[in-house]
């Protein structure tokens, strides 16, 4: 260290007494498995959001007042279109580097809500969120629902047929939950739809979500720094009291770089290769005109696999209280299935009592029930997911829309009982042969 940094930190140390805490935190140890880059993935990707993002938004106009696009593209010259979608158009084709840029934010966001769900499962199926790591695991459970809305309201932004769609899906959700519902839709959407939907979103989208997400995951990482990483069963190692890995640094700050650099250049590389993200055949959003590509990417199409499936019949539970598609799926789907996984830490230990902190993870199948449990809620997203696809596999399979709805009607219950049972008898049988062994 030099002579000029070298005073630099000692003044600092000074006064903020960076020492004993920075080498704390740089010796802290990080077990290896593989499993465990989908963290580091998720934020990996939140960094290369927010550089593109940055850059983005230098360009981007959210309005919808009508201006003409004067750019390249001739099948848009001379014609008025609304302005957020002429600057995404202009930025698509017209700015240096903007459609690389657009492409790899969004590429960026599949990766990102890809890996934090693989990071869930993985806590979920080893019990990592058991005791003392209950609050950062509700911690990462509310990341993921600001990650949806992240890549929810990006998705908006465009205002194209398919984004102009989803806008009046989520105004219909709003003005379904009972005795609120106007006044939430008014409060979201500035008015009537579509209102002041864009504006309104762009700020959700570029300040007030980034900037949660920015402050729990700050918190979910100075938690993790605090308490001893979980780490796999080692033989010979005493798992509750010593942590076998690398420390911060510089060993396991070098990999993170390396990952970081990596995944980066992947993105960019698919980028270049992969024409995602053109968005201009769709054209503007209109009132009352759709696509027939209009489907939600995977991460929110068991929201419209629920619509799809619901009954066509509305009843009333109590005066005001309207039991329809918009509200089952909007409003009570989400409850039913961030419920349990919030109360999941108090489920798991009914299911597999403990005493005291655990600092040892177990292999999925260790508890049959757990297993049974994670297994058959994935499976019911799962098969959400394929029903919001049945206009497609009509067409592939030359059934009748109406069979293929009542087909799925059914197996949304059948499929995860069925899975729960043939995980938990799997898992069971896999125990006592390692019991035997």
């Amino acid at each position: 260290m030099t002579p000029l940094f070298a005073l630099l930190f000692e003044a600092l140390d000074e006064r903020l007494r960076l020492r004993r805490p920075g080498r704390q935190a740089l010796t802290k140890v990080f077990p290896h498995h593989w499993t465990f880059l989908f963290g580091e993935v998720a934020l990996f990707a939140f960094v290369v959001l927010v550089l593109t993002g940055v850059f983005l938004t230098m360009f981007y106009v959210p309005s919808v007042e009508p201006v003409t696009y004067t750019g390249g593209l001739e099948l848009y010259h001379g014609r008025e279109l609304p302005a957020a979608y002429e600057s995404i158009v202009r930025l698509s084709h017209d700015v240096p580097g903007g459609l690389l840029f657009r492409r790899m934010h969004r590429g960026a966001a599949y990766v990102f809500i890809t890996a934090i769900v693989l990071h869930l499962l993985r806590v979920l199926l080893t019990g990592a969120f058991r005791r003392p790591r209950e609050v950062n695991y509700h911690i990462g459970l509310l990341l993921l629902m600001l990650g949806l809305g992240l890549v929810g309201t990006g998705q908006l932004l465009p205002y194209d047929v398919v984004e102009g769609a989803a806008l009046r899906m989520a105004y219909s959700f709003m003005l379904a939950i009972p005795f609120v519902g106007e006044h939430v839709a008014f409060w979201v959407f500035g008015g009537d739809f579509f209102g002041d939907a864009i504006p309104r979103f762009f700020i959700a989208h570029v300040l007030i979500l980034p900037g949660a997400f920015a402050l729990l995951v700050t918190a979910h990482l100075l938690i993790l720094i605090r308490q001893r990483h979980t780490q796999f069963p080692h033989k010979g190692v005493d798992g509750q009291r010593f942590v076998v890995g690398q420390p911060l640094w510089p060993s396991q700050f070098i990999s993170s770089v390396a990952a970081l650099l990596a995944m980066s250049g992947i993105i960019a590389l698919f980028s270049m290769l992969v024409p995602w993200s053109d968005f201009h055949l769709h054209g503007p959003a209109e009132a009352g005109i759709t696509s027939s590509t209009n489907h939600p990417d995977w991460w929110l199409s068991w929201v419209e696999g629920a619509l799809v499936l619901y009954p066509a019949w509305e009843w009333f539970p109590v005066p005001g209280v309207v039991i329809s598609a918009p509200f089952v799926a909007g409003f009570l789907l989400p409850l039913v299935v961030f419920g349990p996984l919030f109360a999941f830490p108090w489920i798991d230990r009914r299911l597999a009592p403990y005493d005291g902190e655990v600092h040892v993870l177990q292999r999925p199948f260790d508890v049959p029930a757990r297993a049974g449990l994670v297994y058959s809620g994935l499976s019911f997203i799962i098969t959400l997911t394929v029903a919001s696809h049945v206009d497609y596999l009509t067409l592939l399979l030359g059934i009748r829309v109406e069979t293929l709805v009542a087909f799925f009607q059914v197996t949304v219950f059948i499929v995860p009982a069925l899975v729960f049972v043939l995980v938990f008898l799997r898992a069971r049988a896999y125990n006592r042969r390692m019991a035997a062994a």
